[in-house]
C-alpha cells in the first residue's frame, strides 16, 4: 500500500527536473542572448 509520504517522493524528481530545465534553460538563452548583443556592439561600433 502506497501511503501519502511515498506518493510525494514520487512527484518530487518531476519537479526537480521541470525547475531544472527553467532554470539552467533560461540561463543558456540569457548566454546566448548576452553574446548576441556584445558581437552586435562591436559590429556597430567597427
Amino acid at each position: 500500500m502506497i501511503t501519502k509520504e511515498e506518493e510525494k517522493e514520487f512527484k518530487k524528481p518531476n519537479l526537480y527536473r521541470f525547475w531544472n530545465l527553467l532554470i539552467y534553460g533560461s540561463s543558456i538563452a540569457i548566454g546566448v542572448f548576452l553574446v548576441y548583443l556584445y558581437s552586435a556592439y562591436v559590429f556597430i561600433n567597427k
